[in-house]
Order: structure tokens, then sequence, then C-alpha cells
């Protein structure tokens, strides 16, 4: 998160800011790279139309959290089998082994049971918390090409959150402030509350110490490290295209910086505390259940918040309410995210057609919103959570890193980091700061293409518990990892073609910022022009500058008679 997503962060925001452009027209910067704005758009449509299948099976989970007794916690309901085992007997793990015939199930090793196979129909065991996740709230079938039948409750609970969302979205940025007032700070004060509870129960402390108990052997295995830096674009935002949405709102002098560094301190400080309230619940659950932390920890992916924390809560007193808050939890900041993911899509169109559809902000967002709900709809179905594990383990992943490795090489190489240097004196007052020029420049490239290329010589076709995807599901996996990255090139090359000149003269002047790029603010932008018509540049030049900060812009800052922080105060001050 510091290495790699805090410098991108930092740098999709000071662009954004600088030119006041948003997600498409920030791309002026390079025109080349111009289609990673048709990626941002498409990979922020497939995650807003399945991601929106986890909200209506949390609002599922509120419902049943106002029962007079916790529906998961027995085996009485008409959704359980006969080997149902009432909560807290059995402790399962979170991905099921299940199929229509009831032939294969996973089940705990402490139960002294196997994992059944091929045509043996014995009687397998599963936790009443478990089965009320498979069998009620997925009502799963054998597989992805059983789609079986529509869950209309969902349809109901998906249309009611895209209306949340489009009400958020109709003033762009000014409703969305007002909407996260609501989704990010209500959960925190709500996380705070459930883990006061759960410090007074017994082996929450047990739990939490088993957290913040290092096992540094684990820093050896590459998929520790692959699984961080997708988590770190995940909750940090870079390389999705809303950060540009964002800043594109800012004022020119606005102190992206110092936003930069709060909000990767907040969003890393939050996630440890959220590991810490987590392990704590879980610490309450291996003290009631008597199974031992290690084994306790079964479930994993967004399963964890289905099975293992329904089953913990089961052990508070009043659960009903603990439920309520910890789904309300769950919930919130899922509607937030779904704003991030829809208002670039509609920065791009915006920016693309700013005469005509771009005008018209209400029926584009009602198009659109319409749009997603419908190719929502199959995830609705039995088959629903199959299709759902597949495009999370296709759409967002590779596209995301390789995104930002993208991204680090225009900002530091194509664009240069001595331009950026140039912007943020006009912009703060201060040179790039060292840590965001070096990694940017080597860090952060360096690593995510590693972590690339060993994510795709250890890849492994998607699996939901035993059920193994067959092999055309995975064709279309690759199909969604591919369909936001084809654009981007066939527009890259649709304008090579039609630039004028030789192959290399096209390549290069589509490299250089376009005419339309510059500062936003008035003051700035003499200063801009005189600039870049005095200074020259090398490849060895650049490395030089980015490898120690020395030469760049301040050799034309020398020559007008200003320094860095003056020129800044002339600007500031409208005395160019």
């Amino acid at each position: 998160m510091v290495a790699c997503g805090m410098p991108l962060y930092f740098l999709e925001i000071l662009t954004s800011q600088y030119a006041g452009k948003g997600t498409w027209r920030v791309w002026d910067i390079c025109p080349l790279f111009r289609g990673l704005g048709i990626t941002f758009l498409i990979v922020n449509l497939i995650l807003a139309v399945y991601y929106m299948m986890r909200k209506a099976w949390t609002i599922e989970y509120i419902v049943a959290s106002c029962s007079i007794e916790l529906p998961w916690t027995s085996c009485g309901n008409k959704w359980n089998t006969p080997g149902c085992v009432q909560s807290g007997n059995l402790v399962t793990n979170a991905y099921p082994a299940y199929n229509s015939s009831n032939v294969t199930m996973r089940v705990n090793e402490s139960a002294n049971s196997v994992s059944l196979g091929g045509n043996d129909t014995s009687l397998v065991y599963m936790s009443s918390v478990e089965e009320f996740w498979n069998y009620k709230i997925l009502d799963i079938s054998s597989g992805i090409d059983d789609i079986g039948e529509l869950n209309w409750k969902y349809l109901l609970y998906i249309l009611a959150c895209h209306v949340i969302v489009w009400l958020s979205l109709i003033k762009s940025i000014q409703s969305i402030g007002k909407m996260m007032y609501i989704t990010t700070i209500t959960p925190v004060v709500l996380t705070i509350i459930l883990w006061i509870r759960a410090l007074t129960l017994p082996g929450a402390t047990a739990g939490m110490s088993y957290f913040i108990t290092p096992d540094f052997t684990r820093l050896a295995k590459s998929e520790v490290w692959i699984e961080a830096a997708f988590m770190a674009f995940y909750t940090l935002g870079p390389a999705w295209g809303g950060l540009a949405m964002y800043g594109s709102h800012n004022r020119f002098s606005d102190n992206c910086y110092r936003d930069a560094v709060i909000s990767t301190v907040l969003t890393a400080s939050y996630g440890l505390f959220n590991g810490l309230v987590t392990f704590s619940v879980i610490g309450v659950l291996s003290h009631e259940s008597g199974i031992p932390l290690d084994k306790v920890i079964t479930s994993g992916g967004f399963s964890l918040g289905f099975v293992a924390f329904p089953q913990a809560i089961t052990y508070f007193p009043f659960p009903q309410v603990w439920a309520f808050i910890f789904f309300l939890v769950l919930l919130l900041p899922g509607l937030d995210a779904q704003t991030v993911m829809m208002e670039p899509i509609l920065c791009v169109i915006e920016e693309n057609f700013p005469k005509t559809i771009g005008k018209r902000r209400i029926p584009l967002l009602t198009g659109l919103t319409v749009i997603t709900f419908i190719m929502g709809i199959p995830f609705a179905s039995q088959a629903g959570v199959y299709m759902f594990q597949l495009l999370d383990w296709y759409a967002g992943t590779w596209t995301i890193l390789l995104v930002a490795v993208t991204e680090a090489i225009v900002f530091s190489w194509v664009y240069g980091g001595d331009r950026l240097s140039r912007d943020v004196s006009l912009m703060l007052g201060r040179r790039l700061p060292l840590f965001v020029r070096v990694t940017t420049a080597f860090v952060t490239p360096t690593a995510l293409t590693f972590l690339v290329l060993v994510s795709v010589f250890k890849y492994k076709p998607p699996t939901y518990g035993t059920y193994v995807y067959p092999g055309y599901a995975q064709i279309i996996g690759w199909c969604f990892a591919l369909v936001s990255l084809v654009p981007f090139f066939i527009y890259m090359a649709w304008l090579v073609k039609r630039q004028r000149g030789s192959l290399k003269e096209r390549f290069v002047s589509l490299l250089k910022p376009s005419t339309e790029w510059g500062p936003a603010d008035e003051n700035s932008v003499p200063v801009y022009r005189a600039s870049e018509r005095t200074y020259t540049r090398s490849f060895k030049r650049l490395a030089w500058f980015n490898l120690t900060g020395r030469g760049g812009f301040d050799k034309f800052a020398t020559e007008v008679g200003v320094d860095i922080p003056e020129m800044y105060a002339m600007n500031r001050d409208g005395r160019v």
C-alpha cells in the first residue's frame, strides 16, 4: 500500500487536479494511452454489475437478524438437511463442497468425518450456519451450468440498492460527498461498538494476540505479496479511474499530497483495526467452541463475513442486535464502493460527449442504472454465486495491476518525473517528493511487473469448494479478463493510424502531451508554456532526475530568476 498504492494515488489525484480533467480527458497528458479511459469504464461496469449481488446477500442477513431466533442457529428449518448439526457443535469450512445430489460435501476434521466423493451418498454433516448460507441464502445449484430459479426477493434488494446509488449520483461529487458521511463514518462507529462488545467476552484477547503475532516465513511466499498488491489497489483505489474523477473536482492549489498520505494512513490503519476486531470475534468463537484458533479460521474471501462471523455472533448475548450491526457494517461501505464504480463510467461518457449526452446527467445515469440492473439479473439465480466467484477471479485482478504498471511508466518515464515536479511546484510550492519520485519510477513498475508474471505462472483455475469450473467457464473468465484490455490496444492502433508522418513520428507525437493539456489555473499557463518551449530532454537526463531529483525544470526557474517557492507564490498571487 505504501510502496505502490500511495504514490499512484497521489499522482492520479495530482494530474487530474492539475489539468481539471476527469477519467477520460486526463489522458491528454499522453494521448497514446487515452484508451485506458475505456479500460476504466469496462472494469468498473463489470464490477458494478456483479458486486451488487453481495449487497443482496447482506440485506437478507439483515432481515434474518430481525427474527426472534437467528435462523442459522438451529436445524429445524425447511432448508436444513438430515446432516445438519446445530451451530456450535460443528465448525466447517466456508466454501461448500456441494452438488444437487448431496454427493460431495466438505465436513470438519474435528468431527472425525471425511470428504465424501464419487457416488458415495452416505450422510455427511454440515453446521447449521453453513447450511443457512448454502441452502437458504445462496440456494446453490449443482454448478454454473445449472441456472435454476431466480430469487425475486434478491432482485428487489438489488433494485433498492440501485435506487440509493442513483440518488447519490444525481449531483455527482456533491451528492456523493453527502452519502459518504454516512457510509464512511457509520461503519467505523459500529465496528468500534462490535469490538467493545467482543472485548467483554472470553477469548477475544487470545484472538487479537494471534492476529498481531507475525509469521515471517509467510513473507517468502509469492501468494502473500500477490494478494497484498491486489488488496492495496482494491482498498486504496488507484488504477480504477475513480481518483482521477475526484481529483478533477479539486481546487488547483489543494494539498493533494497531504490528502494522499492521510488517506493511505487511515486506510491502512482501519484495515489493521478491522483485522483486530475480526480476530477478537474469532477468538470468542474459538473459546466457546473449544476449537483451536488455527482450526477455526478455515474460511476465506467473501465467505468469511457470511459464515464465520454469523456463527461467532451466536455466542453473544442478544445476538440479533450484534448480527444486525455487523451486516449493516458490511452493507454501507458496499454502497459507498458502488458509487465509486459508477461515477467513473459516467465521467468517461460525459467527457466523450460533452455537448450531447454529457449535458443530460439524469437520463444518462438512469440508463446506466437500468443496464447494470438488467445485466445483474443472472446473479440472482441459484448459480449466481458461481458466476460471482468466476468474475471476481478474473475481472479485477491482473487488469488492475497491468494498468498500475502502465500508469507508473507513463507518469515517470513518458510524461516524466521532471514535468511532474514542475507541476507540483506550481500547485503546492514544493518539488515532487523523493519517495514518490523513486517508487513510481523504479519500485512500483518493477515490483508489480514481477507479481504479474509470478501470478500468471502460478495461475490456478477457480474452484468453489470441491466444485471445479468446466473448461468453457474458464474461457469465459479469461474473456472477461481481456475484454477491458483489448479495446485499449484497438484504440491505440486507431490513434496511430489517424496520425500523419512516419510510424516513429506518429508515436513521438502521441507520446507528447496534447495541445489541450495544461494547468487549470490561468496564472500558471504562461509558466507551463514557457518551460515547455525552453526545456530539452533526453532519456539520460530524465533517468538522472528520477534517481536524484537534480536537473529537470530547475534550470528554467534559474533562467527566469526565481526559485520554486517564489514561482509558486507568484502564481498564487497572480504576479506571473
